[in-house]
């Protein structure tokens, strides 16, 4: 790797070698991808700040692996060297030349406290609510230190860097002269004042969503108008529809965006067949959950002449009816995804434009698609990525599909599903063998309901085998896609999985070897343990008892970090591969309208797509924020209706397992409707409780007596809100 030298013989060797790879550059590399890799670098340094880096270490957190953009780096860090804004302290060891700037996040969740999140401040920063600069809850900003003491640092904001969402959520308060919204997010710690031409049709106490105007730099007051108004803040029904709109989500669309789906016309023409692949005649289906209406892939299966499968992976081509930058496409990114709730869905777009898109059978429909040429041991030999038109033939559910691979029928249909599923075993077996960890339960609760919506029964029902078929031909399709775009070198948005981090694995590590599972033999020299993919899916597949499953399943999911978006191609630790992306549902993720506008463009070289300005790092920022947020709405939907299942059952004793344990609680399921509860160690009566880190199991103090993961229990339910959600049992007796 390119090294900085203050040797003038080196310097200008070294010179001449940044003209050449500038030159290499210009052949292989945009000018926005050095432009973007530069500011990656500069808010690597800015966020520590403290730091001390190598260029190796800049390459590794970075994810900068090839040699090519190794010399790109070098080239990057050069620059900034001269332009003041890095120095080299050492022979390759860098710094911020600037000490009293940094880039955070800000964080006011505390009252008249703004505070600076940032990687390694050193001690606490707080920016005086006078010196915001109008910046908000969330956004992404620059600081300059103003005044150090020996406990805290306060700021002043000098950039506001990246938006956070520009809208919120409260209750109305319309007085003789102004009009004030109070927030009902902790976030922000001022009221934001309405003038009365942006009230709309709002009345005083009406819980209403608005929109940031602007911000006074030197005051702390904060102007908006209402976009929206929810109703009576009293109402229940008003107060979960303002739960989703400060999670960024909506369950209604505008008449503009109502109209604008409405006018687009979904019937496939001739002229447009032309420019594609005709497979309306290969046995195409469906298979997806009991109701679905959003089915955006199908798959599709025709033996070859020499004996081989040409199985085809078929997408709905939304991003050919989603014009870049419409009204639609707007509203789209903003949501990011659809939220699939305990009893409803927040679709991504109208329901008029969800039902055009989606793969209806026997309908004439676009399609993106990988088609794959297998032989019977699901070795692929062929692959290529090509527009199609496809007709399916038929809608399976998961119910009807496990079916027919339970008991073979003497049907095309059950021949094609049987021999699809074979091949998906096979490359299941494949992907577990190379180090993929797969959990042996998946369990989802089911809901029925009354005409009135009410919650009427709670069931525990096991994902069937045939939903592993759709996804494994799901996964193969999305790592081709990646893989791909791997190899051009172009910005794209990959889904990438980190490593488990040491603190975490450490404790897994541990506790599988006090339960006789040799995981730590191989040590590093700083004799912490390395986490592999081999060591997990070893420990998992080699547990004796239930409760040993449990225990090291909960271990496993709590101990790995989250899969995030990036524009950087990093490996997936859970599913080990090494480029991962989304393509594969385009109707509930705008990721992959993303990506399928990526691969129409530089792949098939469609050039009635245009190229997008997407910063690709903020793209992914946004991506990864929403989805977050769509998690913590299904969640509490899901809560929310088991709390409502079990409000008139107070008092009753049920039977569940152990299924988590932490320093503050046991979290519960109950066994056949598999509801999560809490039991609070504080209110465990007898004896005091205690984490236990060696065996991981709660202890008492006095008793000794222990609870495991994966234990049974009689509870008996002593506390329900239906609104929060939260379920609170106590143990009645040990089973």
């Amino acid at each position: 790797m390119f090294v900085l030298s203050v040797n003038k013989k080196e310097t200008t060797y070294y010179m001449l070698h940044l003209v050449s790879t500038f030159c290499r550059e210009k052949l292989f590399f945009s000018w926005r991808f050095r432009r973007r890799l530069s500011r990656q670098v500069l808010r690597l340094f800015e966020i520590n700040s403290f730091r001390y880096f190598t260029t190796y270490q800049i390459a590794y957190d970075l994810g900068v692996a090839t040699i090519r953009d190794q010399c790109i780096l070098d080239a990057v860090i050069l620059r900034l060297v001269h332009q003041g804004k890095i120095e080299q302290v050492f022979q390759d060891k860098f710094r911020l030349r600037c000490q009293d700037r940094f880039t955070g996040v800000i964080d006011m969740s505390i009252r008249n406290r703004p505070r600076l999140i940032s990687g390694n401040c050193g001690k606490p920063v707080y920016v005086l609510p006078n010196d915001l600069q109008g910046a908000c809850h969330g956004d992404t900003v620059s600081v300059k230190l103003c005044r150090r003491t020996p406990y805290y640092s306060e700021a002043r904001v000098l950039r506001i860097l990246v938006l956070a969402q520009r809208t919120m959520v409260g209750r109305l308060e319309i007085l003789e002269t102004r009009a004030y919204c109070i927030p009902l997010s902790q976030s922000l710690f001022c009221d934001i004042e309405v003038p009365f031409k942006y009230l709309k049709k709002a009345q005083d106490g009406d819980c209403v969503v608005i929109r940031f105007l602007y911000g006074k730099p030197d005051t702390r007051r904060i102007y908006g108008k209402v976009i929206q108004i929810l109703g009576d803040n009293d109402l229940p029904t008003v107060k979960k529809r303002a739960n989703f709109h400060l999670r960024g989500f909506s369950a209604h669309f505008n008449k503009e965006e109502e109209e604008a789906a409405a006018a687009i016309d979904f019937k496939v023409k001739l002229e447009e067949i032309i420019k594609r692949e005709d497979m309306r005649d290969v046995m195409t289906f469906t298979i997806d959950p009991r109701g679905c209406k959003d089915i955006d892939d199908a798959l599709s299966i025709r033996l070859l002449k020499n004996g081989n499968y040409e199985i085809g992976v078929h997408i709905a081509d939304v991003s050919y009816y989603l014009e870049a930058g419409s009204l639609l496409d707007k509203q789209a990114y903003q949501r990011t995804t659809a939220v699939y709730l305990a009893n409803a869905v927040l679709t991504m777009f109208p329901v008029s434009f969800v039902y055009g898109c989606s793969l209806f059978p026997q309908e004439d429909k676009l399609a993106l698609s990988v088609i794959f040429e297998m032989d019977h041991d699901a070795k692929i030999i062929h692959r290529r990525i090509v527009k199609t038109v496809i007709r399916s033939q038929r809608q399976f559910d998961y119910e009807e599909a496990q079916k027919l691979i339970d008991n073979p029928e003497d049907t095309p249909f059950s021949d094609a599903i049987v021999t699809l599923f074979d091949l998906s075993q096979k490359l299941r077996k494949r992907r577990f063998a190379n180090g993929a960890i797969i959990m042996k339960d998946s369990r989802q609760c089911y809901f029925e309901f009354d005409d009135n919506r009410d919650v009427t029964d709670v069931r525990l029902c096991k994902n069937p085998t045939s939903m592993a078929l759709i996804e494994e031909f799901m996964l193969l399709a999305n790592r081709t896609i990646a893989e791909t775009m791997a190899k051009k070198h172009i910005p794209f948005v990959y889904r990438s999985h980190a490593s488990p981090q040491t603190k975490t694995f450490d404790t897994f590590c541990d506790v599988a070897d006090n339960y006789g599972y040799q995981l730590t033999e191989k040590r590093r020299k700083d004799g912490r343990n390395r986490a592999t993919t081999k060591k997990m899916q070893h420990c998992l597949s080699q547990t004796k008892t239930p409760q040993e499953e449990s225990l090291f399943t909960n271990l496993a999911v709590r101990s790995m970090a989250q899969a995030k978006y990036s524009n950087v191609p990093r490996r997936h630790f859970a599913l080990s591969f090494n480029h991962y992306t989304h393509f594969t549902s385009p109707i509930r993720r705008y990721v992959d309208i993303i990506v399928h506008r990526i691969i129409a463009r530089e792949i098939l070289h469609d050039h009635t797509v245009k190229r997008d300005s997407y910063d690709y790092e903020d793209v992914c920022r946004h991506l990864n924020r929403m989805r977050e947020q769509a998690k913590h709405v299904q969640r509490s939907s899901v809560q929310q209706k088991c709390a409502e299942f079990l409000r008139h059952k107070v008092g009753q004793v049920f039977e569940g397992v152990i299924v988590y344990i932490n320093s503050v609680s046991i979290e519960v399921e109950l066994d056949k409707s598999g509801i999560r509860g809490e039991v609070r160690l504080r209110n465990m009566p007898g004896d005091r409780y205690r984490l236990n880190y060696t065996i991981y199991a709660i202890e008492g103090e006095r008793s000794g007596k222990c609870y495991h993961i994966g234990d049974h229990l009689r509870l008996r339910l002593v506390y329900i809100d239906t609104f929060t959600g939260m379920i609170e049992f106590s143990i009645a007796n040990s089973k």
